[in-house]
């Protein structure tokens, strides 16, 4: 059982580059501009994230690659804004295993066949398995169809595994070819935890979210089409048929949402950390 501890947003705890990364997505958010995306307000505001890989391979990347702007950047961690969520990257050499994450972008649900196609020319995505494609789209899309959603994957440099997913129930279209301005805010961050109903019970009571559309004793999602918080067992492969395979794992993870009301979390088993803001 997972215990969660509600913390005086207050205290005096050093929580620098945390806050940092959280003031950094609410000002990417401001920035972004008028449009459909506003009315689509983002529940996950920053994400911060260990990461084994070079700073500089994850600027070229996220920045020089995708096109991302780099909102801080030093010796030790590289903050970009994911469209309207900051994501801190936190170098992470010594770690005694090489940690990932799946974290997922959400971009204008009229634009999965664009997205495909412009990741393409940037990196290879991955495999999916038979059961998973929609005959309507090319094989290496994603069908959820109980979600009502398309997705694509890739790897970034760090191993992580990252989604473009348009969710059609979302009204969101947007006109013109596929670009970086289309990554519109990170949707989903998985928790990883060896009891996924007791996890899942904690993190609904500590973001005041309910569950979202199904779940299982292996993976259960909380939250809406704005933002998921996704509790996964450990060991679960979620890297399809990549021949990397990535089965997940606890890493300390951080994260800034909007929630019910005000506080910070922390789980007494795990290194994660949930700050909420009252939305």
């Amino acid at each position: 059982m997972i215990h969660w501890v509600a913390v005086d947003v207050g205290a005096t705890t050093d929580r620098r580059g945390f806050l940092a990364a959280s003031v950094a997505g609410a000002v990417a958010f401001a920035l972004r501009g008028t449009g459909a995306e506003l009315a689509d307000e983002p529940r996950i505001i920053a994400l911060e994230l260990l990461a084994t890989a070079p700073l500089g391979a994850m600027k070229d990347f996220y920045h020089g690659t995708l096109g991302l702007r780099v909102i801080d950047e030093r010796d030790d961690q590289l903050t970009v804004a994911g469209g309207a969520t900051s994501i801190t990257f936190i170098r992470s050499a010594s770690h005694p295993s090489n940690p990932f994450y799946h974290f997922a972008f959400n971009i204008p649900r009229n634009k999965i066949r664009a997205a495909r196609e412009w990741q393409l020319k940037r990196s290879e995505l991955l495999p999916i398995p038979p059961a998973l494609r929609d005959p309507a789209y090319p094989d290496d899309v994603v069908n959820y169809a109980h979600w009502n959603a398309h997705s694509v994957f890739f790897f970034d440099p760090a191993g992580n595994v990252v989604e473009y997913i348009a969710r059609h129930d979302l009204e969101n279209d947007a006109d013109g070819d596929f670009d970086a301005r289309d990554i519109l805010y990170a949707s989903e961050i998985a928790f990883v935890t060896d009891d996924v109903a007791a996890t899942a019970d904690e993190l609904k009571r500590a973001a005041g979210v309910g569950q979202y559309r199904g779940g299982s004793d292996q993976f259960t999602a909380l939250g809406d089409e704005r933002g998921l918080l996704l509790v996964m067992k450990r060991g679960r492969v979620i890297s399809f048929d990549a021949p990397q395979r990535k089965a997940v794992d606890v890493f300390k993870t951080s994260a800034h949402v909007r929630g019910a009301r005000a506080g910070e979390y922390r789980p007494a088993d795990y290194p994660y950390e949930l700050r909420t803001t009252a939305s």
